[in-house]
């Protein structure tokens, strides 16, 4: 079962991201940035109340995510693994793919309060990446279109980054002094895990439609996703 605290985050950020079915592109990306913001808030909060009360991670263990993936394809596209990285990277864990039955699944490691939050905004950016390429890209190849969610993921997840960072930036020195400790062992607790549990071999490099690609950032460019907010 959820926790209570991780129920009301998730409600919260489904609020937020309902408004990804907006016809205006805008309005979506921001809706998905502000979930983003406040999942960086609350887990900054979250771990400095558990430093203050002297509690640990133990509640929240974690897995390899495989008992519940971002998805399952027979195909999978490899902008989708891009998303799934990004996001996982934004929210403390590592993203995988293993094949099974039902196809390739590509899944989320780490703490499962986190992979609640990235898979909702998995969700929710898949789609509107999707919607881009199709608003962009009518009449051209399914390469142009790779390439493009490529592109698009990459300038979107860029900033996302960015904005992770200056939440970080303007967290209360005293405060982030206390928590970054407990933020640099739960990154080393996955890292551990990682290592212990999953085999991953050499990465291999891809190629895309320079055009596409370039066109993609372009139009992610425009999108208006604001900067992460400052932790309470």
């Amino acid at each position: 079962m959820e926790s209570s605290r991780t129920e009301q985050l998730l409600a919260r950020v489904k609020k937020l991201l309902a408004l990804s079915t907006s016809s205006n592109v805008h309005e979506a990306a921001a809706a998905a940035a502000a979930a983003q913001a406040l999942i960086t808030r609350h887990h900054l909060d979250e771990v400095l109340e558990a430093d203050r009360a002297g509690e640990h991670d133990g509640d929240d263990p974690i897995t390899d995510g495989s008992e519940a993936p971002l998805e399952s394809a027979r195909r999978p596209r490899r902008w989708r693994f891009a998303l799934a990285d990004g996001l996982a990277r934004a929210n403390g864990g590592v993203a995988w793919s293993v094949e099974g039955a039902d196809g390739t699944q590509l899944c989320f490691c780490g703490r499962h309060s986190d992979r609640v939050v990235t898979a909702a905004l998995f969700e929710a950016l898949a789609t509107r990446i999707e919607w881009l390429s199709a608003s962009h890209g009518a009449g051209k190849p399914r390469q142009w279109h790779e390439a493009f969610r490529v592109g698009a993921t990459d300038a979107i997840i860029e900033r996302m980054l960015a904005g992770n960072e200056q939440a970080t930036d303007d967290t209360n020195p005293s405060a982030l002094q206390r928590v970054a400790p407990r933020l640099a062992a739960r990154r080393a607790a996955v890292d551990r895990f990682v290592e212990a549990h999953l085999r991953f071999g050499r990465g291999r490099g891809y190629r895309v439609d320079a055009r596409g690609f370039a066109h993609g950032r372009a139009a992610a460019a425009t999108l208006a996703i604001p900067a992460t907010g400052k932790p309470r």
